[in-house]
């Protein structure tokens, strides 16, 4: 606002209601990648793995994003397809550089 350019604001609400969207988002997933046949990791509840004809896809959810890797680029472009259905999805290709 002109004028005001001294002020700040103070968002107490915001913050709530972008950490209830965050869970809402990982229940979402969740749920989608347990009923895609996925397992959840025991000690890591953001890793997922899932097994079938001796192929394997492993995805783990960091934030609003996800990594994933598999024994072939056929069950990774399953998973790319299943996922475009059902979420907003940015496929940014080969992971260069992951720091957490």
């Amino acid at each position: 606002m002109q004028g005001q350019e001294d002020k700040v604001f103070r968002l107490k609400k915001a913050l709530y209601l972008l950490k209830q969207e965050l869970c809402s988002w990982y229940n979402r997933i969740d749920a989608s990648l347990l009923d895609s046949g996925f397992d959840k990791c025991d000690g890591e509840p953001t890793l997922y793995i899932k097994e079938s004809d001796n192929k394997l896809l492993i995805i783990v959810l960091y934030v609003y994003d996800f990594i994933f890797t598999g024994s072939n680029d056929l069950i990774i472009d399953d998973f790319k397809e299943v996922m475009k259905s059902e979420f907003e999805i940015t496929d940014l290709r080969l992971l260069i550089y992951f720091w957490a």
